[in-house]
């Protein structure tokens, strides 16, 4: 395939394959891309690579359609939302003090802010804003790292970060905004609609890395991949002496977390995943099933998302490399170093491999395309062939994230 070089001109990317006259052809608006590049998450234009949001944000909503950033001002930090598909502020708001973003509700109708050392710190103070102003202001004692609002925006679910001044695990727990209280969370089923505690001694303490996480708005459920805790026992097993009696030892895992009901679960992965590479690591949510590659392992994993347990496990030949997955309609797309992995969603099996020009930065599927990462760019595909239709241009490119519908 002939190579085809972008050229930029004052915000237009003129691709320099010829018409019949000899002239570049200008490239038509394409579908919407929320991007992570070197400065932070914004959103491009697939066609002209025209940022549509012009300052990068920190964080972004589960669907990618609200961007949030803070602007440091004179003793204060203004929080500023963004509209994704257009680009416009649609609301704003300014809080005490210079805090970091660290969590967006679903909606973006309520951020977290949390002051204190990134490094370690014997109490964190952590800022609740909406569109009228602050809500919360909490000081805590301890490293407490805000995670994930709950379904009501009452509560917040934390990560409680142990040792506090120099931690090497971490618990997740629920702060009660009103209360200013931490409990444990609660153990997964209801009776007569009691939630239960999660016992003293039974909670969970995690050594992650390579942490992702997608959000289920259906099920209220926040699924994350954690990876390499040979050392990890889950509360059932906290619970029940002997539960791992026998069995192989997990090295990742998928902690699901309901914001809902405040309860967790973590579904054990076959035990070849997480013990390569980190970056090979990746996970995608779509419909009923959660999926799971390790793509450097050459591993897949398909969890049904409604009972929690691995409904599937499929070998495919390993890729190295930083790897991420997207799944829509027939098919799951494995980007990951030189090549993308078609498989099946019905099946599961591989039924392509397609090569790349170079080591893929994230991916993203719509009904109609598939983008592909590069270094200072972005590929367009066709999903059912893998044929390159367009090349577009995209400065400090990190990650492709999503297709913004």
């Amino acid at each position: 395939m002939k190579r085809r070089e972008l050229l930029g001109l004052g915000g237009a990317v003129l691709v320099a394959s010829c018409s019949s006259t000899g002239a570049p052809r200008r490239v038509e608006p394409g579908e919407l891309l929320g991007v992570a590049v070197s400065d932070g998450l914004t959103v491009v234009d697939s066609g002209t690579g025209r940022r549509v949001v012009a300052q990068a944000a920190t964080l972004a909503t589960a669907d990618g359609r609200r961007l949030v950033s803070t602007v440091a001002e004179s003793g204060t930090s203004r929080v500023v939302t963004r509209n994704a598909v257009t680009g416009d502020v649609v609301a704003q708001t300014t809080v005490r003090g210079g805090g970091r973003l660290a969590a967006v509700a679903p909606d973006a109708t309520l951020v977290a802010l949390v002051d204190g050392d990134p490094a370690g710190r014997r109490e964190t103070t952590i800022v609740v804003a909406g569109p009228a102003g602050e809500r919360h202001r909490l000081t805590l004692p301890g490293f407490v790292q805000p995670e994930a609002f709950s379904s009501t925006g009452t509560s917040l679910f934390v990560l409680d970060m142990l040792p506090p001044e120099h931690p090497d695990h971490y618990r997740v727990r629920v702060l009660d905004l009103a209360a200013g209280q931490i409990t444990a969370l609660n153990l997964p089923g209801e009776n007569a609609g009691v939630k239960v505690l999660v016992p003293a001694g039974a909670e969970e303490e995690m050594r992650g890395e390579g942490r992702q996480a997608v959000f289920d708005a259906k099920r209220a459920r926040l699924f994350t991949l954690y990876s390499h805790q040979p050392d990890h026992q889950h509360v059932r097993d906290l619970l029940q002496t002997g539960a791992r009696d026998g069995k192989p030892e997990v090295h990742a895992f998928v902690h699901t977390l309901s914001v809902a009901d405040g309860w967790a679960v973590c579904v054990d992965l076959p035990a070849s995943f997480g013990t390569g590479a980190v970056e090979g690591l990746t996970i995608a949510q779509h419909n009923d099933e959660v999926w799971v590659a390790d793509a450097g392992k050459g591993a897949l994993a398909v969890i049904n998302a409604d009972v929690l347990v691995v409904a599937h496990e499929q070998a495919f030949r390993p890729a190295a490399g930083r790897a991420r997955l997207a799944v829509s309609g027939p098919a799951a797309y494995l980007a990951a170093g030189r090549q993308v992995h078609v498989f099946d969603t019905g099946t599961k099996e591989v039924r392509a491999t397609w090569a790349l020009p170079a080591e893929a930065r994230g991916v993203a599927v719509s009904d109609t395309h598939l983008y592909v990462g590069q270094p200072d760019g972005v590929l367009r595909l066709d999903p059912a062939t893998g044929a390159t239709t367009s090349t577009v241009a995209v400065p400090g490119l990190t990650a492709v994230e999503r297709v913004i519908g």
